[in-house]
């Protein structure tokens, strides 16, 4: 099977006008029958936001609580695209790192991709749905969440 990886960053997912126009890429490559699997991040500055956030609730750097807050910025986005991409008729499931089969070593904060368990993504991909993925997310063998880069600060 061949499938297609398309990776949307902050700025390029930071508002409605901005999804539209990430919505119309999709279905430009779905309307050519091809295998479509979406990453995308938290929202403009919604990580930044996040941690000025978790700054002012606490003083105690736990990047275990850190990476919890911060994965909940791109589950954001995975929805709203998912959403937007049904409303137009396409058939599409927003998946957190887990679900996508990601796993990684037990460093929180700065965890490091150790495999991907693709069934879940082909699974969906040969039900004709987009995949819509959380990036920079995923968990360790305890399945226990972490965020795949340091942003503590």
């Amino acid at each position: 099977m061949n499938i297609i990886v398309q990776k949307y960053g902050g700025t390029s997912v930071e508002s409605k006008q901005k999804l539209e126009l990430i919505c119309n890429k999709i279905i430009s490559c779905v309307n050519k029958n091809q295998n479509l699997v979406v990453i995308v991040s938290a929202q403009g500055k919604t990580t930044d936001e996040l941690l000025k956030k978790a700054n002012e609730y606490s003083k105690t750097k736990d990047n275990r609580s850190l990476d919890l807050l911060l994965s909940t910025g791109e589950l954001q986005t995975v929805a709203l695209l998912s959403m937007m991409l049904i409303d137009k008729g396409y058939k599409a499931i927003g998946l957190t790192g887990e679900q996508a089969g990601i796993i990684t070593d037990s460093n929180f904060g700065n965890a490091t991709i150790k495999s991907i368990y693709t069934n879940n993504i082909i699974n969906y991909l040969n039900s004709g749905n987009i995949v819509v993925v959380a990036g920079f997310q995923a968990v360790d063998r305890f399945r226990t969440y972490y965020y795949t880069r340091s942003r503590w600060k």
